[in-house]
């Protein structure tokens, strides 16, 4: 996405309303076939959005899969 297109979504209402919550849900289907919700703390801190967990959570293929990506985006 280019920088204006980033600005665009960002100030949606909808945008703007997963911003001002400081806990957001992510939720995935295990290998094992069942549903998963995991509360993850994040922020914005001015280019990118940080999401947070505990140390002792597993890891999630969601989470693993955002790494991958945002480790490649800076590469």
């Amino acid at each position: 996405m280019q920088p204006n297109e980033i600005i665009k979504v960002l100030n949606r209402p909808i945008s703007q309303e997963l911003l001002a919550r400081d806990v957001t849900r992510l939720a995935y289907v295990a290998k094992d076939g069942t549903l998963r919700n995991v509360p993850i703390a994040f922020t914005w801190n001015g280019s990118h959005i940080v999401m947070c967990t505990t140390k002792k959570r597993a890891q999630t293929p969601v989470a693993t899969l955002a790494h991958r990506l945002l480790k490649r985006r800076h590469q």
